[in-house]
């Protein structure tokens, strides 16, 4: 028993002093929590590549903390890196396979790729750790719709709705989905929302002038483009400078 007792005291001990290397090892005089706040601060600053450092010294000294992964996939990310953002997004989930936003992020590193069945599985994930995500619901019916399943992709703008009636990416989403099945009328109704819940949404007045183009309401098209043209958006300005129009 004295043997037993002295061999658990033994690992004990041992566990503690490794647990207390882990805290005290240091780069350059600063521990993984002082890094990851530098990397935190420098991404606010915009110095993308000071963080991504800072977060690969809070990893190396400490590899076992799932937000510094987060933050170096985000800093991947919009470093257009996007495959090493999916390898930390991938870390994230192994610590924490229930971190819903990690899927969130990671699914939208897919959709940037082009991998949409990759980006629909994380959504589905999303959804089913929070039901109620109504932005989830938007990402998916997106993958959906660059796969040409207009239908499926309306039905998951439909719940984000239901979910949420001031989604106005749905809408306008939705409306893009009813413009592919020709259903003109459907998509202006969209459109008209989207307008409504964002008076200076320049893309939605742009879209909906296409659809009354397509009805042959052209000069309710125009009226849109010019609305959108006011608004800066560069495609309606450039379609209305070639036809002679002023905005």
């Amino acid at each position: 028993m004295k043997t037993r007792c002295s061999s658990l005291l033994f690992i004990l001990v041992a566990l503690l002093i490794t647990v207390g290397c882990v805290h005290n090892k240091t780069i350059d005089g600063f521990n993984a929590n002082e890094w990851f706040e530098m990397g935190r601060q420098a991404s606010i600053d915009n110095r993308l590549d000071n963080a991504l450092d800072a977060y690969n010294k809070a990893i190396e000294l400490d590899p076992k903390v799932a937000k510094s992964y987060i933050n170096r996939g985000r800093i991947y990310y919009y470093l257009g890196n996007y495959n090493q953002a999916i390898a930390d997004y991938d870390k994230v989930i192994e610590l924490d396979p229930k971190d819903s936003e990690t899927y969130i992020n990671r699914g939208r590193t897919y959709y940037y790729l082009g991998n949409y069945n990759q980006a629909i599985a994380d959504y589905d994930k999303v959804i089913e750790l929070d039901p109620k995500d109504s932005e989830a619901y938007v990402n998916r019916g997106n993958a959906y719709d660059r796969l040409g399943n207009y239908k499926q992709a309306i039905a998951d703008y439909d719940k984000a709705i239901e979910l949420n009636p001031k989604n106005t990416h749905a809408h306008m989403n939705r409306g893009g989905a009813y413009v592919k099945l020709d259903n003109h009328n459907q998509a202006i109704a969209d459109y008209d929302k989207a307008i409504e819940l964002n008076a200076e949404f320049a893309l939605a007045y742009y879209n909906r002038g296409l659809a009354y183009s397509a009805f042959g309401n052209h000069n309710q098209a125009i009226a849109d483009w010019k609305i959108a043209a006011r608004l800066g958006l560069k495609e309606a300005q450039d379609y209305l400078k070639q036809q002679g129009i002023v905005w």
